[in-house]
């Protein structure tokens, strides 16, 4: 293990007890900042729950609790007996398993994701889409093309198409740093009951290089889905390319 680590050796900020967001989650975001920040290395210990105390003028109880819940997050771990260490940047994502899409499951671990739409058009539906999304001739999709980042590092770039018929005016749509799943369930009703994905390895060509910010050759998992909602109709076809530096993919499986 690593030795113990200041928290910082610029001005520590100030946590505001006339807040309406309690010290507790004050600290939590704070610590959690700089360990993303890259302040502390892997496996560095932190100082204690009383050495915190001490530098932010905060309790124990809630120091403790902040601990507690960056725990939960994955982002420290104890040892009993030795207290509390940074975790390695590696976290299992488990979207490939479930039916919550990529920013729903990135949330609900405590991270920040950001989207940034790079294009969004209604258009004809190439033939795999088509096939994919069980339409008509003449039938259109909405197509995007997202660039997402998780707490500020690049990690997925993600084209998806939509039945038009299913979305109207979703090409219109301000889908910038939201959820489309979120999006599709309170605008349409839409809602992901179940889908199928296939996973594979590919070298990036340059576009998804300098999109994703890959300066050395470097094999990225392809993520094909089609997603269904409640009456057994696909609403959502993508692709995704996903880089996996500082992640694992995880798939729960049962019988």
């Amino acid at each position: 293990m690593s030795s113990t680590l200041p928290l910082s050796t610029s001005p520590l900020p100030v946590l505001d007890r006339n807040a309406s967001v309690p010290l507790w989650m004050q600290f939590r975001d704070m610590l959690r900042s700089r360990i993303l920040g890259g302040e502390f290395e892997s496996d560095a210990k932190l100082p204690t729950e009383a050495e915190f105390g001490e530098q932010f003028g905060i309790s124990r109880i809630v120091v403790r609790e902040a601990l507690a819940d960056l725990v939960r997050s994955g982002l420290i771990y104890k040892i009993r007996g030795q207290g509390a260490f940074v975790s390695t940047r590696e976290r299992d994502e488990d979207f490939v398993s479930t039916v919550l899409g990529f920013s729903d499951e990135m949330e609900r671990k405590g991270l920040t994701v950001r989207t940034k739409v790079l294009s969004q058009e209604l258009r004809t539906p190439t033939a795999h889409e088509a096939h994919a999304l069980e339409l008509k001739e003449g039938d259109n999709v909405v197509a995007l093309r997202r660039l997402r980042s998780v707490d500020n590092e690049l990690r997925l770039l993600v084209e998806t198409a939509v039945p038009a018929d299913l979305a109207p005016g979703l090409h219109r749509a301000r889908l910038e740093n939201h959820s489309l799943y979120d999006f599709l369930k309170r605008q349409y009703g839409l809602r992901v009951v179940r889908a199928e994905r296939w996973i594979d390895a590919v070298i990036p060509d340059a576009d998804t290089q300098a999109l994703l910010g890959i300066t050395a050759e470097e094999p990225l998992l392809r993520i094909e889905s089609i997603a269904y909602g409640a009456n057994g109709r696909p609403v959502e076809h993508y692709r995704a390319l996903h880089r996996c530096q500082s992640s694992r993919l995880h798939v729960k499986t049962t019988t």
